[in-house]
């Protein structure tokens, strides 16, 4: 089963990738509301998902992530944003590695820009396999016809 910490970890070390293939000097920064916006920069959030249990055998979560990405010149963002849009793309086109398990991304990145400030959404489901619990095997029924 897949931590939601390793996964954050493989998804913050893509963005940095992708950070620096785009050509950015900029940090991904902790999650702060109270701090001011440093730029730039980028920053990863893991939004509201679903956990539920498939059958008797599975188990299937979502997950939610947001990627963020302040430009250095917040008036003039386009072509910076524009740069690491593409580098997201790519670093996460061909899907994901989490504790040596591939994840694929079947509905890739969608993205939006909010007041100059890139936002690149990444949906994942995780479908994993439940073990069974140690348990006595049931005794072997007898059927007798007739009787």
């Amino acid at each position: 089963m897949i931590s939601l910490q390793s996964l954050n970890k493989a998804i913050c070390g893509q963005y940095r990738q992708a950070l620096e293939r785009a050509g950015v000097d900029a940090p991904l920064l902790a999650e702060d509301v109270s701090a001011p916006i440093v730029r730039p920069s980028g920053k990863v959030e893991l939004e509201d998902g679903a956990d539920a249990r498939l059958l008797s055998s599975g188990r299937e979560r979502t997950v939610t992530f947001r990627l963020y990405y302040f430009a250095a010149d917040k008036d003039r963002p386009k072509l910076e944003n524009l740069a690491v849009r593409q580098a997201l793309g790519e670093a996460f086109l061909d899907g994901i590695t989490v504790e040596e398990m591939y994840l694929g991304i079947d509905e890739g990145l969608s993205f939006t820009v909010t007041d100059g400030v890139l936002v690149a959404t990444l949906e994942l489901t995780l479908t994993e396999p439940v073990p069974e619990a140690e348990a006595e095997p049931m005794e072997t029924l007898e059927y007798r016809e007739g009787t």
